[in-house]
């Protein structure tokens, strides 16, 4: 029995992949049933595969439960019955006489299973605020002041967010179906082939020798597969089971490792060209070129890991550990030449993107073939061997990573759908204004602290879908750019993955590490506070988003480095091989703050003024060393 349900499941989700790859290169079927094959294929494995206190079943060992299984093929036949239920004639005839009883019924019980299905695969915190969203719509007539709305039923909600493209079936879950399991796959394929411990090793040879080696070989290679993977935790157990044991053996605390792991494999959701494929939701959601915002946020994202490499480096250095001895690391050019096939199919993604500007999906599949063909020449040039196993565990990899982000992207879709339904972006707008006073800084403050709470425990694409929906008007009406208002949400979506009290992927990596739970969560937000002034930065200085003419580009980018610099600085309170007087620390935080708003003559004064600070600093410390001498 055991063996049958693995089977299934295998074919299942082998044969979703294979679809999605030919629909995303030859087209695809009409919306509803584009994203109802994913929503009810994930539906069936995944009630198969989290058992319901959210553990993912080993199918091979673990007994699958018969109501499992029952529910499981119900939502198979049920997955027939709508894409059946959705053929455009269908909803021709549904758009004039309206849903009937029967499909209403069915409406409310599909969005039931969805919220149960995310509590399984993500959790409980998204499912919450799913929650909420449906009770603020039921309930509307009975709440006060401007929160008042005339209240839906279940079954008005039934209709709005089932049956149509406004809910469940909206554009996360729509994403999803086209571009976005495309790059799953591709992310699968190049694991399986090889590339998770090609970026390691690559990394490790680049950094290792360097003093907080090798805390930077997990900064390097957490950007650079976080990139691909399209989540943070999935990223921690990948490169950190490697890196955090690494950090330990060379004189780390495990703390610290756990820590410097989590916020480098957040960091890798921004981080271009893919960034996690939330670029390509965001081109989406608001139609800017992709190639323009992966372009846009390459410095802000150069600024995130300057940050977090000058904290290792500063933490080592207090420490006194060294690097690894440069005979102990694997050669650069031999590695890179060992792995260089992995980086032709990336070059090709990059090169379809940025140059020929190619849609994501087609530029996806170029890539997944692109990397197939690579992974087989390789593998048979050296042993003579066709990877099959290895193609086929992507492809079913590819379908069941996909679980929970569809099932988090269903879910987000309803949160979408009642804003839209009841005006409450209007009123969350209105009041984040009334309390800011229509000031843009404490607008911006409070809109970073509800793009925060409202991502914290929700996957990366769900999370920014749901912020921006509500913040990103917010911030538009103040005067911002779309392009800032959306890399601003997003960036501090991100960031609630290292963010205290729900701060995930800090978890993931305290598990790996044996720590505690809450203390690598603060010591992750400790590590990446210096990221967290970024997103102002770009906002009040679209420069540092490659806008506006080069010489500002130029010279607003030095600043903005050496201002992260001396913030990383400030926050590690070590300089010059010496602890910073609290002092020094205070002041040269204050100065920073003035960093935020373009002033070429306040920006240098104020880098003039931590200079300053600085070299009094050094002046001290010697004097204390030659008098200790």
């Amino acid at each position: 029995m055991k063996k049958s349900i693995n089977y299934l499941i295998t074919i299942t989700a082998i044969g979703v992949s294979l679809y999605y790859l030919y629909s995303a290169f030859y087209g695809a079927l009409s919306p509803l049933q584009q994203r109802g094959i994913l929503f009810f294929a994930s539906l069936f494995i995944g009630f198969v595969l989290y058992s319901i206190n959210g553990k993912k079943r080993n199918l091979s060992k673990e007994k699958v439960p018969i109501y499992d299984l029952i529910l499981a093929i119900v939502f198979l036949a049920s997955g027939i019955y709508f894409f059946i239920a959705v053929m455009p004639s269908r909803v021709l005839n549904r758009g004039v006489w309206g849903p009937t009883t029967f499909e209403l019924i069915f409406g409310i019980i599909a969005m039931v299973v969805t919220l149960e299905l995310t509590r399984r695969s993500v959790g409980m915190p998204i499912v919450i605020v799913a929650l909420l969203f449906l009770g603020y719509a039921i309930f509307g007539p009975y709440l006060p002041g401007d929160l008042n709305h005339k209240g839906y039923t279940l079954f008005d909600l039934s209709e709005y967010l089932f049956w149509t493209t406004e809910g469940i079936f909206s554009i996360p879950l729509g994403a999803c179906a086209t571009f976005v399991i495309v790059f799953i796959i591709f992310g699968a394929f190049l694991d399986k082939l090889g590339g998770g411990e090609f970026f390691i090793k690559l990394a490790y040879s680049l950094a290792g020798h360097i003093k907080g080696g090798p805390a930077l070989t997990s900064v390097i290679s957490s950007a650079l597969m976080g990139m691909i993977s399209g989540s943070s935790v999935s990223n921690v157990v990948t490169t950190g089971t490697f890196t955090i044991p690494l950090m330990k053996k060379t004189g780390y605390r495990p703390l610290f490792a756990a820590a410097v792991e989590a916020v480098s494999s957040t960091g890798g959701q921004f981080m271009p060209p893919v960034m996690g494929v939330a670029a390509f939701v965001m081109s989406d959601m608001t139609d800017i070129p992709y190639w323009k915002i992966a372009v846009s946020a390459f410095i802000p994202a150069f600024l995130y890991f300057l940050s977090i490499g000058i904290m290792v480096y500063l933490e080592a250095d207090k420490e006194g550990l060294e690097g690894i001895p440069k005979s102990e690391t694997p050669p650069f050019w031999r590695t890179l030449g060992e792995g260089l096939h992995l980086i032709i199919p990336i070059t090709i993604l990059i090169y379809e993107l940025m140059i020929l500007k190619a849609s994501p999906s087609k530029a996806g599949v170029y890539t997944v073939i692109a990397t197939l063909i690579v992974g087989i020449l390789e593998k048979y040039i050296k042993t003579r061997y066709i990877p099959w196993r290895e193609i086929l565990d992507a492809l079913k990899a590819g379908t069941i990573t996909m679980v929970p982000v569809v099932a988090a992207s269903a879910t987000a879709g309803l949160v979408i759908g009642i804003v839209s339904l009841t005006g409450l972006g209007v009123f969350f707008s209105k009041v984040i204004i009334q309390i800011a006073h229509g000031n843009l800084l404490g607008t911006l403050v409070l809109s970073m602290v509800a793009c925060i709470i409202l991502g914290m425990g929700v996957p990366t694409t769900a999370a920014y879908i749901i912020t921006s929906i509500l913040t990103v008007p917010v911030i538009l009406k103040l005067g911002i750019g779309l392009l800032p208002a959306h890399l601003f949400v997003l960036y501090f979506a991100v960031l609630s993955f290292i963010t205290p009290p729900v701060a995930l992927s800090a978890y993931a990596a305290s598990g790996i590490a044996g720590t505690n739970a809450m203390k690598t969560g603060y010591m992750a937000w400790k590590l990446g506070l210096a990221g967290f002034f970024v997103p102002f930065m770009f906002v009040f200085n679209p420069s540092l988003l490659l806008q506006g003419n080069i010489i500002d580009i130029i010279i607003y980018s030095i600043i903005a480095i050496m201002g992260i610099l001396f913030l990383a600085i400030s926050l590690e309170g070590w300089f010059g091989g010496g602890r910073l007087h609290i002092l020094g620390r205070i002041g040269i935080f204050i100065l920073i703050l003035t960093l935020i708003k373009p002033n070429i003559l306040t920006n240098l004064l104020a880098l003039l003024g931590i200079v300053i600070i600085l070299f009094i600093h050094k002046r001290f410390l010697s004097r204390n060393n030659t008098s200790m001498v």
